[in-house]
């Protein structure tokens, strides 16, 4: 029986090890500096704008939703630069940006000045998360699932312990507090950028020559499949949005259920993430996750909807309890976006396909507190079913629409690899053959070596 415990806890503890790559280990390190800053900024830099430096939270909210809107195309355009020049020297220079960007909020004093520093560290947060996306698929390889899982498990922990040194500022409430959360947060995103020149510097990807500009909209199949993970990409913001003001307005449990259902999400993640990550190893079984995440997320919804004539004691219980299933759901989701993100992209693309399926994300993001709020708060108890039944569809369209992006991909490889057995340009092949006159042809040359095919995506 002791055996049979020891070999458990030793199967279960080589789930939480830190990973035996190098290249794995330095992506953990960073993620760890990285969100341990922003947990601390996420907690007390709204009300350093607010508390410290004047701002009206009116004033606040317009300077980060216009910064946020005007850096959405900047997914798109880094992920591009990236597959040209390497995304790892990006990167750090995008952590470089974002930390001139913090140190600028501790002298910024009007609102031109904050939309504009807004706005640049806005652009450098978008692209810092694509390239995030991209370093993981060249450093993870075949296990870029678990590696991507471990690493949200990680930025959880460090989120929440962020969170919770940011509380000592929220405390103490004066200006020098505010400042050094600030100028902390500042710091870690140029520790952050120091950590990652321990990777390899990974070399720009071959470019295939297109007439588009951006290639990856005449994907429809992938289009269609980033749209439906911006969809369920909103229930993201069940947690940090509908259900804070749901239970503080609507129901009678105690307001102490905001944090309590946000500790419950966290500590689930952190144990969690790379377990059920494991399971999520291709489109198939990605798009099975999504199914049953859009599942789960239709039937917390329907029952978060009925906690609001729920007495105080059984409306805590449902709220947790439904919290569990929905983090289950979230779970799913998050390793099946991530794969279908890099599994459907072409190698030579990564960058520019991740910040297109990141553009889908942070659109979703940034709607997301008007619409939650609209359905979940304004239209309630009806809207919770509205959404829920968003997310189901979302889940379960998601499978067709792998499967003819699977196709789309299979087919631009044989195309590819025909293309290079040819080894001639298509309009050449039309007219090559031999020289007109008499004598004899000239000897061929011997043809290319054939291109290995890429392993089958479904």
């Amino acid at each position: 029986m002791f055996a049979s415990l020891t070999a458990r806890l030793t199967a279960i503890g080589r789930h939480y090890r830190l990973p035996d790559e190098r290249p794995h280990r330095v992506l953990v390190g960073f993620i760890l500096v990285n969100t341990f800053g922003q947990g601390m900024y996420l907690t007390a830099g709204l009300l350093y704008l607010t508390r410290s430096v004047g701002f009206s939270a009116g004033e606040v909210g317009l300077a980060l939703t216009v910064a946020g809107v005007v850096a959405l195309p900047s997914n798109v355009l880094i992920g591009r630069l990236s597959d040209r020049t390497g995304p790892r020297g990006l990167a750090m220079l995008l952590l470089a940006v974002e930390g001139v960007a913090m140190l600028a909020l501790a002298v910024v004093a009007t609102l031109p000045w904050l939309l504009v520093v807004a706005t640049v560290g806005a652009v450098g947060l978008q692209g810092s998360r694509t390239l995030r996306a991209v370093l993981i698929g060249r450093a993870g390889g075949a296990s870029r699932v678990r590696l991507r899982s471990y690493m949200r498990a990680a930025s959880n922990l460090a989120m929440a312990l962020g969170a919770a040194s940011g509380g000592v500022a929220l405390q103490l409430d004066s200006r020098p507090a505010y400042l050094g959360v600030v100028v902390f947060n500042a710091v870690t995103f140029f520790v952050a950028a120091a950590v990652l020149t321990l990777l390899p510097d990974y070399p720009p990807v071959p470019v295939e020559e297109s007439r588009a500009k951006l290639p990856v909209l005449r994907n429809r199949p992938f289009m269609a499949v980033t749209a439906l993970n911006a969809v369920m990409t909103l229930q993201y913001s069940v947690l940090t949005v509908a259900l804070p003001l749901w239970i503080s307005e609507r129901t009678e449990a105690p307001r102490a259920m905001v944090s309590a259902v946000l500790v419950v999400n966290t500590v689930l993640v952190v144990l969690l993430q790379v377990r059920v990550g494991q399971r999520v190893a291709d489109a198939r079984s990605s798009a099975r996750a999504m199914r049953g995440a859009g599942a789960v997320f239709m039937v917390t919804c329907a029952v978060f909807a009925t906690t609001g004539h729920l007495s105080p004691v059984w409306a805590s219980v449902v709220l947790v309890l439904m919290m569990v299933l929905h983090t289950f759901g979230e779970l799913w989701h998050a390793a099946a976006g991530f794969e279908l993100a890099y599994h459907l992209a072409p190698e030579h693309a990564q960058g520019e396909y991740q910040g297109m399926f990141s553009f889908g994300v942070s659109g979703a993001m940034a709607v997301a507190p008007g619409l939650l709020t609209l359905l979940c708060i304004q239209w309630a108890p009806q809207g919770w079913l509205v959404l829920g039944g968003l997310l189901l569809a979302a889940g379960l369209l998601t499978g067709p629409a792998t499967r003819a992006a699977v196709r789309h991909a299979e087919r631009a490889d044989r195309e590819e690899g025909a293309d290079r057995e040819e080894g001639v340009p298509g309009g050449e092949r039309a007219t090559a053959g031999p020289p007109p006159g008499p004598g004899p042809s000239p000897s061929a040359a011997p043809p290319p070596p054939p291109v290995p095919p890429r392993p089958r995506r479904g």
